[in-house]
C-alpha cells in the first residue's frame, strides 16, 4: 500500500519570517523607485472598458447614449445662439417668475372629529350612528378581536351594524390577508385596508369599504373604534377623506381606544411594591388554592401578551424581556423561521422530569404537577433559544458566558422596530375550500380574494419575503384574545394641558406605571441601545469584582464566633457611653445600586 506523504508543517523560525518580511519591503521599495524613474506616462484614471459584446441590450444602450449626447449638443448650440441674440435676459426673467421647484402648496388633510359618547350609550341608543367600523391589526386579528362586543351587538336590536377593517394589510402577505378576510366574513363584513403615510389620497381598500357603507347605509354617520395601536385614527381620516371626495354628507367619527372597564389586566395606578408584596404573601401561603394561582398567572400572561401584540414603543426596554420572549415562543408556528433568521441550531428538545403520583392523588396535585412541567419546559426552551441567539450575534459576557438578557432585548427590538415580518397564519386554506367547501364558502373566498387583488400594496408571499429580506415569522392564532371576554369602554379623553406637555412627558411602553419604562415618540438609534448594553456589562463586572472581594474578606468559621462575642461586648460599652460614636454620627451610606433613571433598562441579574 502506498504511504501518503505527511503534509509539511508551516512552522518556521522567527529569523526566517523576519528575513522574508524585509525582502518583501525591499522589493516594494525598488518597484516604487523604478516607477518614479520611468519616463512612460501612466494615467491614474482607469480606462472605461466599454460595453461587453455579450451584453443582451448593447445596441439599445449605445443608441440611448448617442441620443443623449445629441440632445446635449443641441442644447448647447441653442443656448449659444440665444446668448448672441440677446434673449438670455428675457429667459432669466421668466425663470425668476416661476415658483421654486421645492415649493408645494399645503394639502388640507381630512379630519375626523372625536365622538364624545360612551360605548354603552352607542350600543343601546345609536341615534345617528348607523355603523361601527372595528379596526383590527391585519398582522394578528385574533389578538384585537372582542367577542364581548360582538355578543353585545347581537343582544340589542337597534344596535349599529359592525364592520371589520383589517388595517396595515401591506405588512402581511396576500395569502394571509385573504385567509383572515374569509374567516372574519363568516361573522361580519370584512374589508382589508392599507393607509400609508406617503399616500394622502387613494388609500388601498378604502374605496371598497366606502362603497359598501353607502350601499347599505342610506342615512347616518359612522364611528371608527378599536383597541390601542390598531390604526383606527388613520382609517377614520381615510374614510372621512373618501366621503368628502364623493360629496357625501356622511360624517366619520374617531373614538378613543377601547380599554377594559373592570381593569381585569394590571393597568395604571398599581405599584411594583404592592405587586411584590402580593407575590411574597402568595409564596408564604402554602395552602393557596391552585385555581386562584393559575388565574393570577393567566392574567399576568395575558398582560404580557397584550404588550407584545399591540407593539407600541420600545418593547425591548421592558424590565423582564425574558418573560416576553417566553410567551412569544409558544406562538411560533414554524420554529425554523427563528433558526434561519438568527442562524441558530434547533431548540425545544428539553423534556421535564415527571413526578410519580399515586393513582388516588387529589386533583389539585395533578394540576399543580402539570403546571410545573409546563413552566419548566417553557423556561428551559427559552433559555436554550436565547443562548443560541447570544452566541450567534456575539452577545457574550466575561469568560464567554452568553448574555441572555441582551439576546432577549435584541429579539424584542427586532420585533418592535420592524426587523421581523411577523403575521398570524389563518386556518382557512385555499385548497381545502376549493376541494371540500360549499358554494357559499367558495363565493366568500372569491370575494375575499377579489378585495385583496384590488390592493397593489399587498404582495404575494414570495415577493413579500424579498422585501423583508426573508426575515419571516409566522405565528399561531390565539384561541382567545387578551381582552376578548372583558367588557370594554372608551378611554377618557386627555386634558388639554396634557396634550401641550406631550413633547416633554415620556410615553410608557405598556401604559402601566408599574413598569417604569418610558418610551419617547421619536425612535432612538441602535447606538444608544448598544451603549446601554455596554454600561450594563460594566456594572455587572463591578458587581462580580465586589462579590469576589467580599468572598476574600470572609473569615473562617472559628473566628466568626469570636468576633460575634467581641461585637456584643462593644455594643454594651457603646450603650453605656453618653456621647454617640463618630460612626453613628455619619450618615448611612447609600447602596451603589440605585433605581434606574428614566429610559434606562433594568438589569435583573444585578440584584441577585
Amino acid at each position: 500500500m502506498v504511504r501518503v506523504k505527511k503534509r509539511a508543517s508551516k512552522r518556521q523560525a522567527i529569523k526566517q519570517r523576519v528575513k522574508i518580511h524585509k525582502k518583501v519591503l525591499e522589493h516594494k521599495r525598488k518597484e516604487r523607485r523604478d516607477a518614479k524613474r520611468s519616463t512612460q506616462w501612466k494615467s491614474r484614471r482607469k480606462e472605461d472598458p466599454g460595453i461587453p459584446n455579450n451584453f443582451p441590450f448593447k445596441e439599445d444602450l449605445l443608441n440611448e447614449i448617442e441620443e443623449r449626447r445629441r440632445q446635449e449638443e443641441e442644447q448647447k448650440i441653442a443656448a449659444r445662439e440665444a446668448k448672441l441674440r440677446g434673449d438670455f435676459d428675457e429667459e432669466s426673467d421668466e425663470e425668476e417668475e416661476l415658483p421654486a421647484p421645492g415649493f408645494e402648496e399645503p394639502i388640507e388633510l381630512p379630519h375626523a372629529p372625536m365622538l364624545h359618547r360612551p360605548l354603552q350609550d352607542i350600543l343601546t341608543k345609536p341615534d345617528d350612528i348607523k355603523a361601527l367600523v372595528y379596526v383590527l391589526d391585519a398582522r394578528d386579528p385574533s389578538s384585537f378581536r372582542s367577542t364581548w362586543l360582538e355578543s353585545e351587538l347581537q343582544g340589542h336590536k337597534k344596535a349599529p351594524k359592525l364592520i371589520y377593517a383589517l388595517a396595515k394589510a401591506d405588512l402581511v402577505p396576500a395569502e394571509a390577508v385573504t385567509g383572515w378576510t374569509y374567516e372574519l366574513m363568516q361573522a361580519h363584513p370584512t374589508f382589508p385596508v392599507s393607509v400609508l403615510p406617503s399616500a394622502v389620497k387613494d388609500h388601498a381598500g378604502v374605496e371598497a369599504l366606502v362603497a359598501y357603507l353607502q350601499a347599505n347605509m342610506k342615512k347616518g354617520n359612522v364611528a371608527v373604534i378599536g383597541l390601542q395601536n390598531a390604526g383606527k385614527t388613520s382609517v377614520a381620516m381615510a374614510l372621512q377623506g373618501a366621503f368628502q371626495e364623493k360629496n357625501s354628507t356622511t360624517q366619520v367619527y374617531d373614538t378613543t381606544m377601547l380599554v377594559p372597564s373592570t381593569m381585569s389586566l394590571p393597568m395604571a395606578g398599581e405599584d411594583d411594591d404592592e405587586e411584590e408584596d402580593d407575590e411574597e404573601d402568595e409564596d408564604e401561603d402554602e395552602d393557596e388554592d391552585i385555581m386562584a394561582e393559575l388565574e393570577r398567572r393567566q392574567k399576568l400572561d395575558a398582560k404580557y401578551m397584550w404588550t407584545l401584540m399591540r407593539n407600541q414603543g420600545h418593547v425591548q426596554r421592558f424590565k423582564d424581556p425574558v418573560a416576553l420572549v417566553r410567551l412569544l415562543l409558544p406562538r411560533i408556528a414554524q420554529p425554523i423561521d427563528l433558526m434561519l433568521t438568527y442562524s441558530i441550531p434547533a431548540f425545544g428538545s428539553f423534556v421535564p422530569e415527571r413526578a410519580t403520583l399515586a393513582d388516588d392523588a387529589p386533583m389539585d396535585e395533578v394540576v399543580r404537577e402539570q403546571h410545573r412541567q409546563t413552566e419548566e419546559k417553557a423556561q428551559a426552551d427559552t433559555e436554550q433559544f436565547l443562548i443560541g441567539v447570544a452566541r450567534s450575534v456575539g452577545r457574550l459576557k466575561r469568560h464567554g458566558v452568553p448574555d441572555v438578557l441582551g439576546a432577549a432585548r435584541l429579539i424584542l427590538r427586532d420585533w418592535s422596530h420592524e426587523g421581523l415580518g411577523y403575521y398570524a397564519v389563518s386556518q382557512a386554506k385555499a385548497k381545502a375550500i376549493e376541494t371540500a367547501g360549499t358554494k357559499e364558502d367558495k363565493a366568500r373566498w372569491a370575494k375575499a380574494a377579489e378585495l385583496v387583488e384590488a390592493m397593489p400594496v399587498v404582495l404575494p408571499r414570495k415577493a413579500w419575503r424579498q422585501t423583508w429580506e426573508k426575515r419571516e415569522l409566522r405565528l399561531k392564532p390565539l384561541e382567545s384574545a387578551p381582552l376578548g371576554t372583558s367588557s370594554l369602554v372608551f378611554a377618557p379623553l386627555p386634558d388639554k394641558d396634557d396634550e401641550d406637555e406631550e413633547e416633554d412627558v415620556p410615553v410608557y411602553a405598556d401604559d402601566d406605571e408599574e413598569d417604569d419604562i418610558p418610551v419617547y415618540d421619536d425612535e432612538e438609534d441602535e447606538e444608544e441601545d448598544e451603549e446601554e448594553d455596554e454600561e450594563e456589562d460594566e456594572e455587572e463586572e463591578d458587581d462580580d469584582e465586589e462579590e469576589e472581594d467580599e468572598e476574600e474578606e470572609v473569615p473562617p468559621p472559628r473566628s466568626l464566633s469570636k468576633k460575634r462575642g467581641a461585637s456584643t461586648v462593644m455594643q454594651k460599652r457603646a450603650a453605656k457611653q453618653a456621647k454617640p460614636s463618630k460612626a453613628s454620627s455619619k450618615p448611612a451610606k447609600t447602596s451603589k445600586r440605585a433605581e434606574p433613571a428614566p429610559g434606562e433598562a433594568y438589569d435583573i441579574n444585578a440584584y441577585f
